[in-house]
C-alpha cells in the first residue's frame, strides 16, 4: 500500500481541480472576513464561525469524487488490481489521499476567513487555545466522515461523471438544505454538520457519531467494491 500511496500523493499534486477549488474556498473565506464579519469579534469567534461552515463542502465533495472517479475512467484501478494489488488497498489508499485533500481545502476556508478579518481589522492571540485544537481535531473527523461516504457512492457507481453528480447532490442537501428541516439538537451532532460548538458534549458526541460513519462507509464500500466487476 505504501508505494499506492506515493502514487495518489503525485497524482493529487498534479490535480488541477484541487488548485481551483482552493483558489474559490480561499477567495470566498478571505472576503467573508474582509467584508462580512463585524469588527467586535476576535480570532477566536472568527475562527469558530469558519471552521464549522459547511457552505462550500458540496465543492470539497466534487473534488474528491472527481479525483477518485478518474481512476475508474482511465483503467487505473483496472491495472492496479491485475498487477496484483488488492481491492482493500485500492479503496484505502485513495481515501487517505482525498480526506487529506478534503481537509486541506476546508483549512484553506477556514485560515483564508481569519486572514480576511485580520487583514480589515486585527489578529489577536485568542485562536491559540486547547479547546479550538480539539475542536479542529473533531471537524478533521467529521470530514473523514464525510469524505469516506462519498468514496462509498464513487465506489458503488464506478463511474466520474454520476459520482460526481450524485456526490454533489448528496453533499448539499445534506450539508446545505437539511439543517432547515432536522432538529437542530439532533442535526448538529451529525457529519453534515460540523460540530457547531466547542462544548465537552457536543465534541464528544459528534466525535462518536463520526467515527461510527466512517467505520460502516468503510465497511461497505469494501463489501461493495470486493464483488465488483472492473471493466
Amino acid at each position: 500500500m505504501y508505494n499506492q500511496l506515493i502514487i495518489e500523493k503525485y497524482k493529487a499534486k498534479r490535480f488541477i481541480i484541487m488548485y481551483l477549488a482552493a483558489i474559490v474556498l480561499a477567495a470566498a473565506g478571505f472576503f467573508l472576513g474582509l467584508l462580512k464579519l463585524p469588527e467586535n469579534l476576535d480570532t477566536a469567534t472568527v475562527f469558530s464561525l469558519s471552521i464549522c461552515d459547511t457552505s462550500f463542502m458540496f465543492i470539497i465533495s466534487l473534488v474528491a469524487a472527481w479525483f477518485a472517479g478518474n481512476d475508474f475512467l482511465n483503467r487505473t484501478i483496472h491495472n492496479e488490481i491485475k498487477v496484483g494489488y488488492s481491492r482493500f488497498s485500492v479503496f484505502i489508499a485513495r481515501t487517505i489521499t482525498t480526506v487529506i485533500m478534503a481537509v486541506l481545502l476546508h483549512l484553506t476556508y477556514v485560515f483564508a476567513t481569519v486572514i480576511g478579518f485580520a487583514v480589515k481589522y486585527r489578529f489577536d492571540t485568542s485562536i491559540f487555545s486547547v479547546t479550538d485544537f480539539v475542536w479542529l481535531l473533531v471537524v478533521i473527523l467529521q470530514i473523514c466522515a464525510n469524505i469516506c461516504i462519498v468514496m462509498f457512492i464513487v465506489f458503488a457507481l464506478r463511474k466520474v461523471t454520476s459520482g460526481i453528480a450524485v456526490t454533489v447532490v448528496f453533499s448539499f442537501v445534506s450539508c446545505n438544505i437539511l439543517r432547515n428541516f432536522i432538529s437542530e439538537s439532533v442535526f448538529r451532532l451529525t457529519c453534515f454538520s460540523l460540530a457547531q460548538t466547542s462544548d465537552n458534549r457536543t465534541l464528544a458526541l459528534s466525535a462518536v457519531f463520526a467515527a461510527a460513519v466512517i467505520v460502516i462507509s468503510l465497511t461497505a464500500t469494501h463489501l461493495v467494491f470486493r464483488k465488483a466487476e472492473i471493466k
